[in-house]
């Protein structure tokens, strides 16, 4: 890292996550035990406490952060930050802007028409697989197995392991 000049783009980054770190802390030091009860003797013994979710999104958060830092401190070590891409390119574009439209509709619709009626797993199994053709796999058969994939994943931990059911929707209830 000696003599290294490091780029805007990833002094920015590091900004960003020298913010949200902090953040994330708060959130989860502080707020959440603050606003999420967590009762006495909750529901069963096998079931999980209602501050699990926002534990568990600041703990991935958390990891996704550290492992940033530890790859740009791998990067700085060999010698190659000034060979990072530049990720932010194409922000504030007119193209992404459409994209993020159109993500931000495709996530209130699958979380307020698709899950209610399709139920979870068919919603999440169309939106994965879709998400996944967009990302890049051309190979429908392949996006549909990566789609399976990740709803057995999800009902094998949610539905077996922690014993969560997850919303059936009106289909499900025929």
């Amino acid at each position: 890292m000696p003599g290294q000049t490091m780029p805007g783009h990833l002094r920015l980054e590091l900004l960003l996550i020298a913010v949200l770190l902090p953040i994330v802390a708060v959130f989860a030091f502080w707020y959440v035990p603050l606003s999420v009860d967590a009762p006495q003797g909750f529901g069963a013994e096998s079931e999980i406490s209602p501050r699990f979710a926002p534990y568990l999104l600041a703990a991935l958060m958390t990891a996704a952060m550290v492992g940033r830092l530890l790859q740009l401190l791998w990067h700085g070590i060999r010698g190659r930050l000034a060979s990072l891409p530049d990720d932010m390119t194409y922000v504030g574009t007119a193209q992404e802007t459409r994209r993020g439209a159109f993500l931000n509709a495709l996530a209130v619709a699958y979380g307020f028409i698709l899950i209610p009626f399709l139920g979870f797993y068919v919603a999440s199994f169309g939106l994965t697989m879709f998400l996944v053709h967009r990302l890049g796999e051309r190979r429908l058969l392949m996006a549909g197995v990566i789609a399976l994939a990740c709803v057995l994943f999800t009902y094998l931990l949610f539905e077996q392991l922690l014993n969560v059911r997850l919303p059936r929707g009106e289909l499900g209830a025929l």
